[in-house]
């Protein structure tokens, strides 16, 4: 619910502006079904100068005056997406709860359509808990690369008009993850302590998208407090096919995992950047 201070307010109309759902109209002043329109996203508080807007049960919470400049430049950011690679190498410790609940506090403020917030964080450090999730994961994986080597898959795989090498390198990623251990260690988790998974509600295809733009802010923000991260898409698409692996992951009923992320402190640092190619673009 959206209270205006009429003491405060000095009629400038930037909180009408910044509310695309009618919640506020002109004035400013608010209709009679403004409580049940307004999707609490705060922008009228972020637009307001005066302080002159508040919405219940966001008291205490911050809505602190932003800075006159950029808190970070074109160049920092610019340098840090050059320098982040997914860390497959950690520390043989767990990450703090102190910097877990600071990726997560920055994974919150992620874009949410109509301000749903309904993507929740599921943190694992438990090392008993981590192996079942890996074994398991493996355990599901193994009849499945019997099926992507079957000449049947392969032509199934070219006839639907994906790329063969994509179906190669599934396949070639699955057979080394499943190696025995003594021959290649642990290639699925990278004998990460942590792992942050994130889930939405099932059958919400929107809700899915807020998982995944969470799960990349989780990502660069970790960047920030020298906190390492991969995606595991392995255990994501595991978790979401196989209702056993869902329950040692605590996943319930009526939620996907939209995003799995192996958390670490890097064991070692890389020196350059990689190159990458700028991505192929149209113009319109």
């Amino acid at each position: 619910m959206i209270s205006i201070d009429t003491d405060s307010c000095t009629n400038c109309n930037l909180c009408y502006k910044a509310c695309v759902g009618g919640a506020i109209e002109k004035g400013p002043s608010l209709p009679d079904n403004s409580a049940d329109i307004c999707i609490e996203c705060g922008h009228c508080v972020a637009a307001c100068p005066e302080d002159a807007i508040t919405l219940a049960g966001f008291e205490g919470l911050r809505a602190e005056p932003l800075a006159e400049t950029d808190p970070v430049s074109e160049d920092q950011m610019m340098s840090m997406l050059h320098a982040r690679r997914s860390c497959r190498e950690y520390k043989p410790v767990p990450v703090s709860r102190e910097d877990v609940e600071k990726i997560i506090e920055a994974a919150s403020l992620a874009p949410s359509a109509h301000n749903s917030r309904s993507v929740i964080a599921h943190v694992h450090d438990d090392p008993e808990v981590i192996e079942k999730i890996r074994r398991h994961t493996l355990r599901f994986f193994k009849p499945v690369l019997r099926v992507f080597k079957t000449r049947a898959f392969k032509a199934l795989w070219k006839a639907i008009g994906l790329d063969p090498k994509e179906r190669f390198l599934l396949a070639y990623g699955l057979e080394k993850m499943i190696l025995p251990e003594s021959e290649r260690g642990d290639m699925l988790l990278y004998d990460a302590r942590t792992l942050l998974v994130f889930t939405t509600p099932r059958f919400n295809p929107m809700a899915v998208g807020d998982g995944w733009l969470a799960a990349q802010t989780a990502v660069l923000f970790a960047e920030t407090i020298g906190v390492g991260t991969c995606y595991n898409g392995y255990v994501n698409m595991a978790a979401n096919m196989d209702p056993v692996l869902r329950r040692i992951m605590g996943i319930p009923i009526g939620r996907t995992v939209a995003g799995v992320l192996t958390l670490g402190y890097p064991a070692r640092r890389y020196h350059r950047e990689a190159p990458r190619k700028v991505m192929d673009t149209t113009w319109s």
